[in-house]
């Protein structure tokens, strides 16, 4: 039998986890509710998806590629068929580590190939997205959309992971962010959630703080940890944090 003050200290880390739970999914509902609204002022106002990709570019060096994780409607759509995937109870597809370490440079391949100025019209997902909104896109690219947002009821966004054109510009450069998502390695069990649960399949449990390129600020690792050793903060705290203990 457990005693008066175990199961005081039992229903305190309930009542913590609880709320610490509760504390991390507002986060989530915070990114479908920014998320929507965008589609909405994109949908209603005409604005166009470059364009606020260009506003926000500036901040890549800051906080890294959150207009991929937070505003890109392309990648929210991914974001709702996904869920809705999950909802179904469908299977879900990853591909291998091994694998998955050569394929998500596909992306950065097809960026060059624009600087040389091979054009790839398909693949520019985001534009082609907000002009299928607005009922202007009848090409093939309009097919090719479809055909990710099917697939992404069984994979977590499969055009940003291999595709973005436009995520492999802003990645490049978030390798330079000042905040992002951050480990705590002494607290951490090692579940590997955080990895599992990535939509871009970052190895979030093999680092202290996150900076790869193909971040995209989402925050789903902090959400899904169960020892809540994940936080969003300066890459500088996570180092002091360290040499402190």
């Amino acid at each position: 039998m457990t005693s008066l003050c175990e199961r005081d200290c039992i229903g305190t880390g309930m009542w913590y986890n609880t709320r610490m739970k509760k504390r991390f999914s507002r986060i989530q509902i915070v990114r479908v509710l920014v998320q929507a609204m965008v589609l909405g002022i994109m949908t209603f106002a005409g604005f166009n998806t470059k364009h606020i990709s260009d506003w926000l570019f500036p901040t890549v060096l800051l906080v890294g590629v959150f207009f991929c994780g937070w505003v890109c409607p392309l990648g929210a759509a991914q974001d709702w068929v996904a869920a809705l995937g999950r909802w179904l109870r469908l299977p879900r597809l990853r591909v291998p580590a091994g694998l998955q370490r050569y394929m998500q440079l596909l992306r950065y391949v097809f960026y060059a190939l624009l600087l040389m100025e091979i054009s790839i019209s398909l693949l520019k997902g985001p534009y082609h997205f907000s002009r299928l909104v607005h009922g202007e896109l009848l090409t093939a690219a309009s097919g090719v959309i479809v055909l990710f947002l099917l697939l992404g009821l069984f994979m977590d966004r499969p055009f940003c992971n291999y595709f973005c054109t436009g995520g492999a510009r802003q990645g490049l450069f978030s390798v330079l962010r000042i905040f992002g998502i951050r480990r705590d390695t002494e607290r951490c069990g090692g579940c590997g959630r955080c990895s599992a649960r990535c939509p871009m399949n970052i190895d979030v449990a093999a680092t202290d703080f996150v900076r790869h390129p193909n971040c995209i600020g989402c925050m789903t690792c902090l959400s899904t940890c169960p020892k809540k050793c994940i936080s969003y903060g300066l890459f500088r705290s996570a180092r002091k944090s360290e040499s402190g203990r």
